[in-house]
């Protein structure tokens, strides 16, 4: 009972589960076939281009998450704490696959959810079922109006908002590794012209740097010196 009710909470931490009643949690719990996970430090959950077979659901530690260019020319490192779930939107639609790659960070534990059991679910919870469709739509408009945003006017806002427009989500610390000449031209500018702006931002203690490596410790202070 004791492990039920401990259960009942954790669904509750989900976003996919929130707004569901005692009833029909505890008849998830007895009927759904759930995998229960825990990882160790240092462990990949699922890699960049794995089939997204299943819903990973993180309900205790921080995971490092990897995402890199096409051509791998660059990466961004990012640490999420739970509850999160990984990639919803690639269990479905043209391409199922993972375009992250998911490495424990602490001792992590999961709840998994096969495709199976995802459309079983949606087909008997209405909750779960709208609260999948938001979560799927959210991302969608988000990335719809990244095209649409006014345009920094600066290198410093243009960098800035390379770093935002690659990451997950803008908070938190994120690790970028880049060589100094692949941002240049990302950002369309000059070597030199970025370096000089990358070690203001520095000295301002807003990121730290080493060689093919940007630290950015806390990225909403980051944002908020971006003045785009």
């Amino acid at each position: 009972m004791e492990y039920d009710i401990q259960l009942y909470d954790k669904l509750l931490e989900l976003p996919l589960f929130q707004g569901m009643s005692r009833n029909d949690l505890t008849s998830i719990i007895a009927h759904t076939k759930l995998g229960f996970h825990k990882f160790q430090p240092n462990h990949d959950i699922v890699q960049e281009g794995d089939t997204s077979d299943c819903l990973y659901f993180l309900l205790s530690g921080v995971i490092s998450v990897y995402t890199s260019a096409d051509d791998h020319g660059y990466t961004f490192c990012e640490e999420i704490s739970a509850p999160e779930a990984l990639q919803p939107e690639r269990i479905f639609g043209l391409t199922q696959r993972y375009t992250h790659t998911y490495k424990t960070k602490t001792v992590c534990n999961f709840i998994t959810l096969d495709k199976y059991e995802v459309l079983k679910l949606s087909d008997k919870f209405s909750i779960f079922r709208f609260s999948l469709l938001n979560m799927i739509c959210t991302l969608s408009q988000k990335a719809s109006h990244q095209s649409w945003r006014i345009q920094p006017k600066d290198l410093r806002g243009r960098i800035i908002r390379f770093f935002e427009t690659h990451c997950i989500r803008p908070a938190g610390k994120k690790i970028v590794h880049i060589k100094m000449i692949r941002l240049a031209e990302e950002v369309n500018d000059s070597r030199i012209n970025v370096s000089h702006v990358l070690n203001q931002l520095e000295s301002e203690n807003l990121i730290q740097l080493s060689r093919s490596v940007i630290s950015i410790p806390v990225f909403e202070k980051l944002m908020i010196k971006g003045e785009f």
